[in-house]
Parts: structure tokens; C-alpha cells; sequence
């Protein structure tokens, strides 16, 4: 089945060519004048990707994006305009857009910009899938998590980082770290072996508590560890610095008195 785009712009001349030259592609396509007939338009249908011009009378291209993604945060939405600045297109992708490309648009850089934005939505969706699934498995793979973290001899503090491990709470200097329970586990196992580079699949299965292929592990790992970096506040060069080993897995860099 086609991908299919949704294409929006008040301009029927610059409509038409979009619609041409990305039904040439391959992709089934759909037209809009405007920003409400395009509401109307993915209210009926599902689409995979969103391209509309700004500037237009009824609900320009930044309202739509605000609403469509409020509605379908699946739907990947690029951006046109012939009246571009640096902020303009950092606010847009700020807000959700997934590209920002200036009128005219050059035919390669229109469907660059579709394959980048549906190459994008398939991995959001797969990884989206996976966490679903590991959703699921928590509450049987918990307690046997607990019983193994609490029979090993790992350390329950690491510099200002301690663990309650029946609580299933981490806290950095007396604060307690809002981290869910696949954070928690990502955490501790990091922080029982400083200095040890974990792999991607060994943090899914200690994690999560499901396996996967190493190219999903390493997808779902890298979210969680970001994630934990933004709750600890890490900067480079601290203690608790969780460091990337390209293409291996994660390890917490040993504390240092």
C-alpha cells in the first residue's frame, strides 16, 4: 500500500505541482485549498504525512500543525513557505514539524524531505510499539527483578546516588529522581557496574525484561538514557556521567572521590 500525503496550499498552481510530482513517486495523494478543508480531510481518512504551505486565509500552516498533531501525533508534518528566517524555522520544529523547506522547493529536496519524514515516523512507531510491549511484561517481570537486584552484592549507593530497591526510588543528594520503573532498572544496573560497558541488548533484557534485535535495543536504550540524563542533570565530566560506547552499549563512568 502507498504512503499517503495530504497537500495543502491555497496557490492551485503550486498544489497541482506538489501533487505531480509526488504522485509520480509512488505516494497516494490527497488536496487541500486551506487549513480547515485539510482538517476535514484527515478527519476522513488516515495519512501518513502532512505538507502545507504557511501563509494561508483560513488556519495557516503553523495552526494546522498545532491542531493536526494534537489529533494524530503519528502524523508527520513538513512545512512550506516562501518567506523563510532561522527563527521562524526553529520555532516550526519546535513545535512538531518534522522539515522546513523554503518555496520554490527543488523536486529532490520536496521528496527527500517525505522519505526522511515516513523513514522517521516508521521508527517513532516501532519504538512506540516496543515500549507497549514492555509495558506489559512490567508488572510480571518486576518482582523477580526485585529478588535478583536485592541477592546481588551491588552496591545500593554510588557517590550521591542512592537506591532503595524494594521502593523501586533512586535519590541524587536526598532528592527523590522522578524515573519510571524501566528508568529505575536502567539506573541501576549503570550504576552496580561503574566503569563496565553494558550492550544494548543486555540493558533491554535488564531493563525492560523482554529481548529484542540489537538495532531495536539500541533505539530503545538510547531514549531511556537521554531521558535520564535530562532527570540527573548530567553534564560532561561529572560523576554520574552515563557515557555512550558507539555502537557497543552504555556505561556509567566509576565515581571518583
Amino acid at each position: 500500500m502507498s504512503n499517503r500525503v495530504l497537500v495543502v496550499d491555497d496557490e492551485p498552481a503550486i498544489r497541482n505541482f506538489l501533487v505531480r510530482i509526488l504522485q509520480l513517486s509512488g505516494y497516494a495523494v490527497t488536496a487541500a485549498g486551506d487549513g480547515r478543508e485539510a482538517l476535514e480531510k484527515l478527519e476522513g481518512a488516515e495519512f501518513d504525512v502532512l505538507l502545507t504551505d504557511i501563509k494561508m486565509d483560513r488556519l495557516d500552516g503553523v495552526e494546522l500543525l498545532h491542531v493536526a498533531k494534537a489529533h494524530y501525533p503519528d502524523l508527520a508534518v513538513i512545512l512550506l513557505t516562501g518567506h523563510a528566517t532561522v527563527s521562524s524555522a526553529i520555532a516550526a520544529l519546535r513545535q512538531g514539524a518534522h522539515d522546513y523547506l523554503l518555496k520554490p522547493a527543488k523536486n529532490e529536496d520536496i521528496l527527500s524531505a517525505v522519505e526522511s519524514a515516513l523513514t522517521d515516523r516508521a521508527r517513532q512507531q516501532r519504538r512506540d510499539r516496543l515500549e507497549q510491549i514492555a509495558a506489559q511484561f512490567i508488572d510480571v517481570v518486576q518482582p523477580e527483578q526485585q529478588t535478583v537486584a536485592q541477592a546481588t552484592n551491588a552496591p545500593l549507593a554510588y557517590g550521591d546516588l542512592t537506591f532503595d530497591v524494594s521502593g523501586f526510588r533512586a535519590r541524587l543528594g536526598g532528592q527523590v529522581l522522578d524515573l519510571t520503573p524501566t528508568e529505575f532498572r536502567l539506573l541501576f544496573e549503570l550504576a552496580r557496574a561503574p566503569g563496565a560497558t553494558i550492550g544494548y541488548v543486555s540493558l533491554v533484557q535488564s531493563a525492560c525484561g523482554y529481548t529484542c534485535s540489537r538495532h531495536e535495543a539500541r533505539e530503545i536504550i538510547g531514549a531511556h538514557v537521554l531521558n535520564l540524563r535530562k532527570k540527573l542533570g548530567i553534564e560532561p565530566e561529572t560523576a554520574l556521567y552515563i557515557e555512550s560506547i558507539r555502537g557497543v552499549g552504555y556505561r556509567m563512568i566509576p565515581f571518583m572521590k
